[in-house]
């Protein structure tokens, strides 16, 4: 899929953060985009592990996100819609691959959401290159994101669940006793 996103738009560049792992991950990644995908293996740019500041800033000046295959992006697309960032997706079958479908069905948007990899490739292209779709994409994701970020259902039913956990952790403590 990112072959097919740097094949289809000539002036994009993919930012892959580093890992914790000394790098190893990233290298084995690149050795397999150089290999698989050579004609655009030099527009993935592998970063360090950025300081906090240093992360969000590099957020910010990206036109889309990419929500990785598999195991979705969670905090990542949290941080990414805190700045209004449109995010591709392409959900798994799994939970860890659709939680930034779950943050797109709260907001009630599923303009970034791909059926499948041409279509994710599609969305991430035109999101990069068409700056009127970004920015109408973007403007819906400000609208939209209070419903995630100023969500007082959930702040009640995470009280009610602490509450139900304290009181019965309370009784079998006192059965006990």
């Amino acid at each position: 899929m990112l072959a097919g996103i740097l094949r289809r738009d000539p002036r994009g560049v993919i930012a892959v953060t580093g890992d914790r792992h000394g790098g190893f991950i990233a290298r084995r990644l690149r050795d397999r985009f150089v290999a698989h995908m050579p004609d655009v293996a030099e527009r993935i740019c592998f970063l360090p592990i950025q300081p906090r500041a240093d992360y969000m800033s590099l957020i910010a000046a990206a036109y889309v996100l990419l929500d990785p295959l598999h195991f979705g992006g969670v905090n990542s697309s949290y941080d990414g819609f805190s700045l209004n960032k449109p995010i591709v997706t392409l959900p798994s079958p799994y939970q860890r691959g659709r939680y930034t479908l779950g943050c797109y069905k709260k907001m009630g948007l599923l303009d970034c959401v791909a059926g499948d990899t041409d279509e994710y490739i599609e969305k991430a292209v035109a999101l990069g290159t068409d700056a009127e779709w970004r920015q109408a994409v973007t403007e819906k994701i400000r609208d939209a994101s209070p419903l995630l970020f100023e969500d007082v259902e959930a702040v009640h039913e995470h009280e009610r669940i602490f509450g139900e956990l304290i009181a019965r952790s309370r009784s079998s403590v006192g059965a006990q006793g």
